[in-house]
């Protein structure tokens, strides 16, 4: 029986194969895929064995499919892949050309074959010499881009593919083989005019390597930074500032420092705080020349990135004294020497300037050495900055009115401002005695187009935070809360790609994403002038919205499996269920798993996709289930760009797959035809009462064991101090109004208790036992999880069920906890001091946050609120700080909580909570806030 080989080729029956892992010889199909050597039946054992030795090696350099391009072993041995290789020839020639080189391409036979087999009908010789050139150049991107578009240019067209050239450390086609480049690339461009085609190509080409480029840039940029130094230059900082704060106290005391008069010295703004303001922003301005002439130097060299901010370092320098600098150049311990004051390495780089001595390789070093610890240092001047403006100096202690500096002034006066900063769009009140009372910078400027600036406005801190962030390789920093000084993210994370929008990351990674648009039906814009327009035009077509609504049916015996792990590997299954799953797969793995046809197979349950992810959550393989007879059959499987699975995977996905059972159909009734009309059979009623009650009462039992402790607060609420479940009844029976001011007064007796009172009206001991019982018990009566509402049981049978009395205990419980949480939300937006008083003395998160959020959404407020977030924020600062956002976090899942305390519908995913955040953040009631704030309020929640 003849061998088959990979791309349609069967071997001669005078040729054998051996597989070259074993060295076995083989006269049937082998292992999908497998190298093989190719020889005479009767070769010679020993040059068997050097020819498997020979391919082997090359395989260890180009991988498994370099042994398809037919590569010539000596003594009429040549490389072969076995049936089931993926991709075709011209994978497997560019694999071999990038190991042999020109020079060794006679190994792979007639050189008219390879063009061929590289770009088909279109290999002419211009089209050879340019890709001998390109391959001798080693530029392959050009060589598999040339390839991969050869079916959709003409000959000249290739020349000038195979011409271009990529800067440096960039590869637009990193990943990816030619034949799955090739298929994309026709599905997109097809449509398109050859000219166009060309211009496409040539245009994807100038994105992807724009866009790499940038990235490379920003790593760079990233490692010139040293933060190593962080933690000393930190604990260096903490130090110093330590000692100036003393000596500024030395010199604003009446007399010599000693303990009494230290004890009753009192810092103000005048002896003391505006000193220490003044070196702050004085540190400000330097980290951020710093900071900005780094960013220089990294654009344009050394001696013009320095003359890009030469003014700047020429002002800063002469902010400080040489009695300052000397200081910060002082030893601390066994800390490293570097200048606790970035002024000290501005005032240096500002001395070799004005001595004019040569701007040499000494002086590159020279800059390089100082700008390398920028970064660091301008981290723990903006920390100092904070803690002083934030924590140090009491609110009180600020000024009533603007306050100045002389630095700031003629900072100013050389540096102007930022286009990302504009002063006109900074709207954070200024940092003044009384949030509010003094208009910001923008509101000034919108009435005088002249006004000033002032220090108080604190938009130099805004500054120093675009200038770390563009040191980070952004454009500016990010707003991200507000609590007397503003805060930033210097740093944020790249937002989640669109999946739909396809990625200039590589050439594969774009064109496999317009790919797949034109799968799922999008129609290539007949004028686009660039790939920007090509990929606009199939991203706004209706029909790829209309598809990514489509939810797939899964049969249970696969779906059993998700989330479980791959027997035999390390590997997690993932199972598809909506087309935007598909479309995720699709933008991360580059094929075109999220096509029409693929999501029509799904949605009927002829086809089940799989994703199978690995430890670190990073997603590895596709794969395809279909229907075979009474089991599954893996269809295809395939890793990124469709490039072949391990085959060890592969085998676990096919030995899994073999153990699933399809679900028998259920068979069609069969019409019996009697002779006499079969007797009719009575069905009894549904018997809550026989067949639920034994169940519900064992449930309801425990769940009342498990609720002594609340069961004693409501009691006490009530007026008994037994935790007697009588006194339920009467609370039960109250009214809204005096359950309302029982809660009132409980808390006004007992303010500790109201954590209590909190937990207590969590607790649903009716509604854990309906919870508890059997699924099917449940299905069979799905009106049971009504009874726990505060409103009349549904039906006639169920309120006999409610009428047993342990049951009954349990709901009266239900009930009240229901009305207590409401009454406290109640308490709360009347802002009664009974609750003020104890949520002030006794905060917990779990309290304040369903609380907070409650005000948040209220339209109309009865009292006072503060914003403690910014707009649009989703950041809560304090400590610990918080994300608005974190589906794990505390506000999300405080939710529930909120709206038992009567707070407005927020709608789907919050719609009208997000709203208020954009308008005016996240509100608290001003009265629960002392005099350290929200931070001081949210710090002591979590020390109860």
């Amino acid at each position: 029986m003849a061998v088959r080989l990979a791309f349609g080729v069967v071997a001669e029956r005078d040729r054998r194969a051996w597989l070259v892992e074993t060295g076995e010889a083989i006269d049937h199909d082998g292992p999908e895929g497998a190298a093989v050597v190719l020889g005479a039946r009767d070769s010679d054992p020993a040059r068997v064995a050097i020819a498997c030795a020979d391919l082997a090696g090359l395989i260890e350099l180009g991988g498994t499919v370099i042994a398809g391009a037919g590569i010539d072993l000596g003594d009429g041995f040549v490389s072969a892949r076995l049936a089931g290789a993926g991709g075709d020839r011209r994978d497997a020639v560019l694999a071999a050309l990038r190991v042999l080189k020109v020079g060794g391409g006679w190994r792979l036979g007639e050189r008219t074959a390879t063009l061929v087999a590289l770009f088909g009908v279109t290999a002419t010789k211009p089209v050879g010499a340019a890709a001998e050139q390109a391959i001798g150049e080693g530029r392959w991107a050009a060589v598999v881009l040339a390839s991969a578009a050869a079916d959709l240019l003409g000959p000249e067209q290739l020349v000038r593919v195979l011409e271009l050239r990529a800067p440096a450390g960039i590869d637009p086609v990193p990943d990816g083989t030619a034949s799955v480049l090739a298929a994309n690339l026709g599905r997109v461009l097809e449509p398109c005019s050859r000219p166009r085609r060309l211009e496409l190509v040539l245009d994807l080409w100038e994105q992807v390597c724009a866009r790499q480029w940038a990235m490379l840039e920003r790593e760079r940029l990233l490692a010139s930074h040293d933060l190593s130094v962080l933690e000393s230059l930190r604990e260096r900082s903490n130090r110093f500032y330590e000692q100036q704060l003393i000596e500024l106290a030395q010199r604003s005391a009446p007399g010599p420092l000693t303990l009494p008069t230290a004890i009753r010295f009192r810092p103000t703004w005048r002896n003391l705080w505006k000193h220490c303001v003044e070196r702050m922003i004085q540190d400000a301005l330097a980290a951020t020349v710093l900071l900005r002439a780094a960013v220089a130097v990294h654009e344009l060299g050394v001696v013009a990135g320095i003359d890009r901010v030469r003014e700047q370092i020429a002002v800063v320098s002469g902010m400080l004294t040489s009695r300052e600098i000397k200081a910060a150049r002082s030893p601390v311990g066994e800390l490293n020497a570097q200048p606790v004051r970035p002024g000290v390495h501005v005032r240096e780089i500002d001395a070799w300037l004005r001595q004019q001595q040569p701007r040499n390789a000494a002086f590159e070093r020279f800059v390089r050495a100082r700008m390398r610890t920028a970064l660091a240092s301008a981290i723990v001047v903006d920390e100092r900055c904070r803690t002083l403006l934030g924590i140090d100096i009491p609110a009180r202690s600020f000024p009533a009115e603007h306050w100045d500096s002389s630095s700031l002034r003629a900072w100013r006066a050389v540096a102007g401002y930022t286009a990302q900063r504009p002063p006109r769009d900074w709207r954070f009140d200024p940092m003044v005695r009384v949030h509010g009372r003094q208009p910001g910078l923008a509101v000034r400027l919108a009435g005088d187009p002249v006004a000033a600036e002032h220090a108080s406005d604190l938009l130099w801190l805004a500054d120093l935070a675009d200038a770390m962030a563009r040191a980070r390789g952004h454009e500016a920093a990010v707003e991200t809360y507000y609590y007397r000084v503003p805060g930033f993210e210097t740093n944020p994370a790249a937002p989640q790609p669109d999946p739909l929008t396809p990625r200039s990351d590589s050439i594969p990674f774009a064109v496999a994403g317009a790919a797949q648009l034109v799968d799922l039906g999008a129609t290539v814009p007949a004028r686009c002038r660039d790939w920007a327009g090509l990929c606009a035009g199939l991203v706004g077509s209706g029909v790829v919205a209309a598809a990514l609504t489509s939810e797939f049916e899964v049969a249970e015996p696969v779906l059993a499996h998700d989330g479980a792990g791959l027997p035999g590997t390390s590997l997690r299954i993932q199972i598809a269920r909506t087309a935007t799953r598909l479309a995720e797969w699709s933008d991360h793995m580059g094929n075109c798993i999220a096509g029409q046809w693929y999501q029509s197979q799904a949605v009927r349950g002829r086809s089940i996709l799989l994703g199978l992810r690995d430890e670190h959550d990073h997603l590895q393989v596709n794969a395809e289930l279909r229907r075979a007879g009474r089991g599954w059959a893996v269809g295809e499987i395939a890793g990124r760009f469709n490039q072949e699975a391990d085959p060890a995977v592969r085998q676990a996905v096919r030995d899994w797959a073999a153990t699933l059972p399809v679900e028998e159909p259920e068979p069609d009734p069969v019409e019996l035809v009697t002779a006499e009309p079969p007797a009719r059979t009575r069905r009894s009623a549904p018997d809550p009462v026989r067949e639920v009650g034994p169940a519900l009462h064992d449930a309801v039992r425990k769940a009342m064991v498990e609720s002594e402790a609340a069961l004693r607060v409501l009691a006490a609420l009530g007026g008994d101090t037994d935790g007697d479940p009588k006194t339920l009844t009467a609370l039960r029976r109250s009214g809204t109004d005096r359950l309302t001011a029982l809660c009132a007064t409980f808390l006004d007796a007992n303010p500790a208790a109201l954590p209590a009172l909190w937990t207590a009206g969590g607790s649903r001991p009716l509604a854990a036992a309906i919870e508890s019982l059997d699924a099917a018990l449940l299905t069979r009566y799905p009106r049971l999880p009504t009874v726990t509402a505060d409103a009349p049981v549904p039906s006639k049978r169920l309120r006999a069920l409610m009428k047993e009395p342990d049951i009954a205990t349990a709901r009266s419980m239900d009930l009240i906890a229901q009305r207590v949480r409401a009454a406290i939300g109640r308490l709360a937006r009347r802002g009664d001091p009974a609750l003020t008083h104890a949520l002030t003395r006794h905060p917990t998160p779990d309290l304040l946050c369903p609380l907070i959020l409650a005000t948040t959404c209220t339209p109309t407020r009865a009292t006072p609120v503060t914003a403690i977030s910014a707009p649009r924020a989703t950041t809560v600062p304090g400590y610990p700080a918080t994300s608005l956002s974190a589906p794990e976090g505390p506000w999300l899942t405080a939710w529930p909580a909120a709206l038992e305390l009567g707070t407005p519908d927020p709608g789907p995913d919050h719609e009208t909570f997000w709203s208020h955040i954009a308008d005016h953040g996240l509100l608290i009631p001003t009265a629960w806030l002392g005099s350290g704030g929200w931070p001081a309020l949210w710090s002591r929640a979590h020390r109860e």
